[in-house]
């Protein structure tokens, strides 16, 4: 037997490292994320949920269903919902109808939504989806770099409010209610 690489019970003490340090970096890893989510969920009302600096709206320029570059600069001077979602997504399709009612109902007021999908196999399903529940507001071809600059989207639904001054009122992730929708909504108008 070689001299350090087996125990008394013949396990060698080269896998035990191994599966060591495999562990400590699981370990780092989830807590990392935990860390991350504990940042971006504990926003209060008004503030920029784990955004840096002052909680401006991060800047975007994203291709929308019919492949026209859209610009979060068109977003200024109005109030604004920005909606992190995918179509397989069941808390995101179960909020879609009742922000199909509250954009019809403010949409006249100035008030614009923003769907950005995050969807990465099927984009192809995304034209019929938008049919299917009647979606007349803006969607946009999400990426990496945009989910990034809200700050890192680690959970889907994620909508945020922006003022008409471009900061980030409040950040609402998960369900959404059409009522709670709406109260958020009207705070921005």
């Amino acid at each position: 037997m070689k001299r350090g690489t087996s125990s008394r019970n013949g396990i060698g003490s080269v896998p035990l490292i191994l599966a060591l340090i495999v562990v400590l970096a699981g370990a780092l890893l989830l807590y990392r994320n935990w860390q991350q989510e504990r940042e971006f969920t504990k926003a209060e009302p008004g503030s920029a949920a784990g955004l840096p600096g002052s909680g401006t709206a991060p800047a975007f320029s994203l291709k929308d269903t019919n492949g026209n570059i859209y610009s979060s600069a068109q977003l200024a001077g109005k109030p604004a919902a920005i909606n992190f979602f995918a179509t397989w997504c069941p808390p995101c399709r179960e909020e879609i109808p009742g922000f199909v009612e509250v954009y019809n109902k403010h949409k006249d007021k100035g008030f614009e939504l923003i769907g950005i999908s995050l969807e990465s196999d099927s984009r192809e399903d995304l034209a019929g989806f938008l049919m299917n529940n009647r979606i007349e507001y803006r969607i946009l071809l999400g990426d990496l770099a945009t989910a990034r600059a809200y700050g890192g989207v680690t959970s889907i639904p994620t909508t945020f409010f922006v003022g008409k001054d471009g900061k980030i009122k409040n950040v609402h992730v998960g369900y959404l209610g059409k009522e709670d929708f709406d109260r958020e909504v009207q705070k921005l108008l």
